[in-house]
């Protein structure tokens, strides 16, 4: 089942809210909006994003996601997926599907693992990423019980962003967001993501120790967003 859109943002540009709900299932609310913002810059290289695309493809094939997405109020959730790099290269490549069966998890699955990386050469756009990312949880065309954003990356923003102020505007439209850093041993990186880049009810970190445990650290997180957060 899908939300249909356009197939491609371009680099940069706001998401348009052209999508149109295409599903059979009860279109009147999801449980879930949930926005996956993957870094594709230049510190991950063509290995590492395939990691991180057959990662994400792995845990939504996992039994436990369908099982915890049927456990929901509404027993559907809303995906989309935004690959980001420097602070001109964001682009959605999976627009918003809806994911209420097995048969939907597979699919997206499928598309996700053989999706093309988007980038462009250059810094860590962390902040602009956010931003992009609230703008498109804005065009989600059913309502939802929560919408978050979950950022990964290996890295700070290095490009003059501020990802606190991005932060603080998406906790103003009630987004929350989640962090996946990919650690490498620096605890610098995991302190950056909790102090400038997560935020709002139930907020939290899931960190991978590098891109080989980034499949069991993304179905970790995803256990805990579509669960509805501990007040």
């Amino acid at each position: 089942m899908g939300i249909s859109a356009t197939p491609r943002s371009s680099p940069g540009a706001a998401p348009r809210a052209t999508d149109r709900l295409v599903s059979s299932a009860n279109p009147l609310a999801v449980d879930l909006g949930l926005v996956l913002a993957v870094d594709c810059s230049s510190s991950a290289d063509a290995a590492d994003y395939k990691l991180q695309m057959d990662g994400i493809a792995s845990a939504l094939r996992d039994p436990s996601v369908y099982d915890a997405i049927a456990a929901g109020t509404h027993g559907q959730i809303a995906l989309a997926l935004v690959q980001w790099s420097t602070a001109q290269s964001q682009v959605t490549t999976l627009h918003w599907r809806l994911l209420a069966s097995q048969r939907d998890l597979e699919a997206t699955a499928r598309v996700i693992e053989t999706t093309e990386r988007q980038w462009r050469p250059g810094a860590t756009g962390l902040a602009v990423a956010v931003d992009y990312s609230t703008v498109l949880l804005q065009t989600l065309p059913v309502p939802a019980e929560r919408r978050v954003i979950d950022v990964s990356g290996d890295g700070a923003d290095n490009e003059g962003g501020n990802p606190a102020a991005a932060r603080d505007q998406a906790l103003a439209l009630g987004i929350s967001i989640n962090g996946l850093p990919i650690l490498y041993d620096s605890l610098y990186l995991y302190g950056y993501y909790h102090d400038q880049v997560i935020g709002g009810p139930g907020a939290f970190l899931e960190p991978a120790h590098d891109m080989r445990a980034f499949r069991d650290a993304m179905l970790r997180k995803l256990l805990r967003e579509i669960a509805a957060p501990v007040a």
